[in-house]
């Protein structure tokens, strides 16, 4: 019995240790224009840390900051109307704001707000481009080569660079976060998830002059590190750029990847957020790409899956590239592409689009083992005979975009280099006529086509295209008649089996 009272004694004083508050004006943290605080948080945070744990409180107030260190054991917590200001000084700064190195349980929590001033350190030349206006301090919250993390409800604001970035971490939740980043620069990312693994995220919402979520590795030192285990869900996300990312920087493996049940949306002219990006740069509101899976530097990207999510006014809603590019490692050695293959992406919806979605590889390489269902995309439609014609060329080594050819020779789909292709219950539809192809595959193996259907914009030769397609069905289809044929066989097709689709509107060149 004395054994068991001494026992829960001890469980009972570890749970107050780790509940203990340190608040930072009992460190000498003053709430007032010009004081810089950097040095009273560190104070808590490093005593919070050596007795044991616990929470680290930002009472209500304006605090300004420099770099600040997160230590093991310590919860960072901000209350209601409290808030973390970045100097606008870059000589307060070590590279971040909230930064954590090879440290374990932590978080950031509460009500309150981070601001990174990101604004201090960007402006709009005569050109409307963008231009440093001073040496930048750098990411917003950094956190590296971290374990058991958890950030929770606390807004970060005003990024001068990337807003989150997690290198080498592993057990990471982050939950009903806000991001808020005025377009008042370039590479304001949300959430970057380089080298992780073990990650959730849910329920935020997210709106940012660049990527959103991107999952990457450029860093030599985590090359090995696969990022996987990750799980993005319940998520809102407004940005110029990707709204959900896999790569550019692809070095290493990535796998078992999952976005569910999300909203991508477009800024708006009258967002206070967005003035700076639209009446003095004149750039786009909308995201580049809805969704975009890259390997470009020789990683292998295996089993990613999209499911549930509503797009408008995105650029290009599904953007998936197999390319070459060498960089990092890669570049003191023979490059060579890496692979994409086992993405399953269903239940999307993607409204008013301007450009085609597109699949692609490079020649001699394929992306594997795709499957689209249940899809609907509503895209701008408008092109002419011309353009249906247009040679699409490989660029192999370049920068991948989801733009990176504006204007496709499909009004909806292209695939180019792909082997194992499933596509069932895919409605695209268009604004306005069409002369192109809705859907064309370019050299592509084992390809299922079921259900496939579309509205009367598409009249032109033909509404789907395969050049050198290998062991390709088609059944189900519901095509409209005002097109001159359904399908256009070129080059060397060989098995290919067609259902309901009578011979008449079969053209061969």
């Amino acid at each position: 019995m004395k054994k068991l009272i001494v026992c829960l004694w001890l469980a009972v004083a570890a749970e107050s240790i780790q509940a203990a508050d340190y608040l930072i004006t009992d460190y000498g943290a003053r709430a007032e224009t010009g004081f810089l605080n950097t040095e009273s948080l560190q104070k808590a945070i490093d005593r919070c840390s050596a007795e044991g744990g616990g929470r680290v409180v930002v009472p209500r107030g304006e605090f300004m900051i420099g770099t600040v260190d997160l230590k093991s054991h310590v919860i960072l917590y901000l209350e209601q109307g409290a808030k973390l200001v970045g100097s606008t000084d870059r000589k307060h700064y070590d590279k971040n704001l909230i930064r954590a190195i090879g440290v374990h349980d932590i978080g950031i929590d509460g009500p309150g707000t981070i601001d990174g001033s990101g604004w201090a350190f960007w402006y709009v030349k005569e050109n409307g481009h963008y231009d440093h206006a001073r040496p930048v301090p750098g990411y917003m919250v950094y956190l590296e080569d971290c374990s058991d993390i958890r950030i929770r409800d606390v807004r970060l604001q005003n990024a001068e660079s990337w807003t989150l970035h997690l290198l080498g971490c592993s057990q990471v939740s982050i939950r009903g976060i806000t991001i808020r980043n005025p377009l008042h620069g370039p590479n304001n990312d949300g959430i970057d998830i380089q080298a992780s693994r073990d990650v959730i995220i849910s329920d935020c919402d997210i709106y940012t002059s660049d990527d959103a979520i991107v999952l990457k590795n450029r860093h030599p030192k985590y090359y090995d590190r696969p990022c996987s285990n990750i799980a993005v869900t319940n998520c809102i996300l407004t940005c110029v750029c990707n709204a959900f990312k896999i790569g550019t920087e692809t070095i290493g493996s990535f796998g078992n990847i999952v976005f569910s049940n999300s909203t991508i949306r477009a800024a708006r002219p009258a967002d206070s957020l967005a003035r700076i990006r639209y009446e003095e740069v004149n750039m786009p509101l909308r995201a580049i790409s809805g969704i975009s899976i890259e390997s470009v530097d020789g990683s292998i990207v295996d089993g990613v899956s999209i499911s549930n999510i509503v797009m408008e006014e995105v650029r290009v809603p599904i953007f998936i590239r197999l390319a070459n590019r060498g960089a990092g490692v890669q570049r003191d050695k023979p490059a060579t592409a890496g692979k994409i293959r086992n993405i399953q992406i269903s239940n999307i919806t993607a409204r008013h689009a301007w450009y085609a979605s597109s699949i692609t590889a490079i020649p001699g390489s394929y992306v594997e083992e795709v499957m689209l269902n249940n899809i609907r995309i509503t895209s701008s439609g408008g092109g002419d005979t011309r353009l249906a014609e247009k040679s699409v060329d490989e660029k192999i080594a370049e920068y991948p975009d989801a733009h990176m050819w504006k204007e496709l020779p499909a009004s909806a789909l292209y695939v180019r280099h792909v082997n194992g292709l499933t596509m069932d219950r895919i409605r695209c539809t268009l604004d306005g006529p069409d002369m192109r192809p809705l859907v064309i595959f370019d050299d592509v193996k084992n390809l299922s086509v079921r259900g496939l259907s579309s509205d009367e914009h598409s009249v032109g030769a033909a509404i789907i295209r395969c050049q050198e397609v290998e062991n390709g069905r088609f059944t189900d289809l519901d095509l409209p008649s005002e097109a001159q044929a359904v399908l256009n066989l070129r080059g060397s097709n060989r098995a290919i089996r067609i259902s309901g689709i009578p011979d008449s509107r079969i053209t061969v060149p």
